[in-house]
């Protein structure tokens, strides 16, 4: 498990500020149990366990240590908890049920487990799970594996009309109809640790007085120990030597999302010659990982001076740590040289390994469609600027393009 191979102080450090988060519960609900935001305990278990943030790449895993992926989870009540939606893919098994439902499911399940590790460089994933009782927070944790498709079993006596019920023999799980959301029943749960929590009845009190002495008195965390025993927390609670504008500004980056397919007539599709096929085009000889994104005037247009110019090399991030270069290739106004219409890896079969070979695993002369794209689970990436010639690349859910851009399907 992960949680007790870490080190002391920071396991200390975590439970010393989910206690601090759990006593203002009542800022947000009147329940026995204490409230944790699921954002809340993402960014606490990457600050105090030094983990990398995947949350926002809405991949299967939250976080990431070393080869280690974390499914992060909390909450109040049964242990029947979401762990996938499939809405997007619903066009793929609307005629499906039963038997054949769940394990088309469990494929796409897998698929997305599948591709996170890759694009992610992870190796082996656990769940970590902070589920809140009255007056507490208990840690634990369990494996977090692939669906044992060929050992699929319905159960009968579980289900109806709109909830489907199996098991693959290690878990049990459910696919809601109605939701378009799988389920696991987590029965398999390993208690790491649990936390007192003794929830203030005015945290607003608190709040109106909060100077850094006040507030770390009232929470008891600027004492000494008067044994001489060694106090694991880290910092004060606040700091009065950066602002929060200055946070705010550290933390701002320039985005830039782009679409890895084409629309035509309303239909998303990538080209068979082009893009992510690109090493199947015409013409002169090519290598058979040539691929490109595709950079299109609407997106050159929302940030003219986002990339460097055509034909510069930069450092490019991938999602698993490892560094490639890029640059801006392929003229897009004779008028211009300096513009051009795709992102390429320098030399350019570098990326097109990297993600056809090593991400998806699709075998050579295996043409890419965007129905592909689907059940992998990303269909754009988000590119962000770090500095001059140094940027970060990650591979966003179905969707993402237009979110970020509000764009209407």
């Amino acid at each position: 498990m992960f949680y007790k191979k870490q080190p002391e102080s920071n396991r200390q450090n975590y439970k010393k500020m989910l206690t601090i988060i759990g006593q203002l519960s009542h800022l947000f609900s009147e329940n026995d149990a204490p409230y944790l935001a699921y954002r809340v305990h993402e960014n606490v278990f990457c600050k105090y366990f030094h983990a990398e943030n995947l949350a926002r790449t809405d991949c299967s895993a939250d976080a990431k240590k070393d080869t280690i992926g974390i499914g992060l989870k909390t909450w109040v009540g049964n242990d029947d908890q979401k762990v996938a939606e499939f809405g997007k893919l619903k066009k793929f098994y609307t005629d499906l049920t039963g038997l054949e439902l769940v394990k088309k499911i469990s494929e796409y399940r897998n698929e997305r487990i599948r591709v996170t590790k890759n694009l992610h460089g992870i190796t082996d994933m656990i769940y970590h799970v902070v589920k809140r009782i009255p007056g507490a927070m208990q840690i634990m944790e369990c494996t977090f594996d692939y669906i044992n498709i060929d050992n699929i079993k319905l159960i009968p006596d579980r289900g109806n009309e709109n909830n489907t019920y199996f098991t693959d023999g290690k878990h049990t799980y459910h696919f809601s109809v109605s939701k378009n959301t799988l389920y696991m029943i987590f029965d398999d749960l390993e208690l790491m640790d649990t936390i007192n929590v003794n929830i203030l009845d005015d945290p607003y009190t608190l709040l109106e007085n909060a100077t850094k002495e006040h507030v770390n008195t009232m929470l008891g965390f600027n004492k000494i120990d008067a044994d001489g025993g060694e106090t694991y927390f880290e910092g004060d609670i606040f700091t009065d030597n950066i602002t929060i504008d200055q946070v705010i500004q550290n933390e701002k980056k320039e985005q830039l999302c782009l679409p890895l397919y084409s629309v035509k007539k309303g239909v998303k599709f990538v080209g068979e010659k082009s893009g992510l096929n690109q090493w199947n085009a015409g013409g002169r000889k090519r290598n058979i990982n040539e691929i490109y994104i595709p950079y299109q005037k609407v997106d050159r247009d929302r940030k003219s001076d986002f990339f460097p110019p055509r034909d510069t090399a930069f450092t490019l991030h991938m999602p698993d740590g490892s560094e490639i270069s890029a640059k801006v290739c392929q003229e897009a106004d004779k008028n211009n040289p300096v513009i051009g219409k795709s992102i390429m890896s320098n030399p350019n079969k570098v990326l097109g390994k990297w993600l056809l070979r090593d991400v998806f695993e699709l075998e050579e002369g295996t043409v890419l469609t965007y129905e592909m794209l689907e059940k992998f689970g990303i269909d754009s990436v988000v590119f962000t600027k770090n500095s001059d010639l140094d940027y970060s690349i990650d591979f966003a859910e179905i969707g993402t393009y237009e979110k970020f851009y509000s764009i209407e399907e």
